[in-house]
């Protein structure tokens, strides 16, 4: 059975014109957070496979290389997101070579939840040639990673903050890390302390301070006020990429 792995191309507020690819199922994740816009984790796992065939998500590229489409409005980014974690497939590297050598004008871009680079050191290696990557980290402490994110049992928030900081002195490209704030949760000052402390071992080229802007998984998840965010970007040196809803109205759906 044919499935849609790629969507777009869609306006990025950080990376501007960007094609996406999907490399799982709806839903399958190594993390069930309280904030994903996509809803609730049906498939919980960390069990790397070829969820999606490499084979199929290259005839999808191929049909889109050849289309008016590409020709008259290439994206600027091609991007591996989606509806679940893009790292859990394990032909990742296939199908980063062939983005390499066939879209070549194109920069390549991968938004993760960070966690498998502490459990499976050789996904680092896999990603070679991704020029952004856009890694997680939602918490100071593992009471709110286990709060906030609702990781699978096999993950241990120490193994999954070593993988981000051994991540940094081995790829190549930039790092922009994303830090999503719930009210009441990971906003409090002592979470935020101790991100400055695990930002400050990662050393990312950007933090991004991210917070709900349309409806999560879970309904009693809320953002912080713009002025706390904005305070909270600058004890992290980072930027607020989303306006938070006022009054709790939700935006429309935001892109990547």
């Amino acid at each position: 059975m044919r499935r849609k792995c790629l969507f777009g191309p869609i306006w990025s507020r950080r990376l501007g014109s960007s094609l996406g690819i999907n490399l799982t199922p709806y839903k399958t994740c190594s993390l069930d957070c309280v904030y994903c816009e996509c809803g609730i984790t049906t498939t919980l796992t960390v069990e790397r496979q070829e969820y999606i065939l490499p084979e199929e998500v290259i005839e999808h590229l191929e049909t889109y290389r050849r289309s008016p489409r590409f020709r008259e409005h290439p994206p600027s980014y091609i991007t591996f997101a989606g509806f679940g974690e893009p790292t859990l497939n394990s032909g990742l590297r296939r199908i980063i070579r062939f983005l390499k050598e066939s879209f070549p004008e194109q920069r390549i871009a991968l938004i993760t939840n960070g966690t498998l680079f502490g459990l499976y050191p050789e996904i680092v290696g896999e990603i070679r040639g991704v020029n952004v990557l856009i890694p997680s980290l939602d918490a100071g402490t593992p009471e709110a990673f286990v709060t906030v994110n609702r990781p699978h049992p096999v993950l241990r928030f120490d193994q999954y903050l070593q993988g981000l900081i051994t991540l940094r002195q081995h790829f190549q490209g930039a790092i922009w890390l994303e830090v999503f704030i719930v009210e009441g949760i990971n906003d409090r000052v002592e979470e935020i302390e101790l991100l400055q402390k695990h930002i400050e071992q990662i050393a990312p080229h950007r933090v991004h301070i991210n917070s709900v802007d349309r409806p999560p998984a879970e309904n009693w998840v809320r953002s912080p006020a713009l002025p706390k965010l904005q305070k909270i970007a600058h004890a992290l040196r980072g930027e607020v990429i989303t306006v938070p809803p006022q009054s709790q109205i939700f935006c429309p759906p935001r892109s990547v």
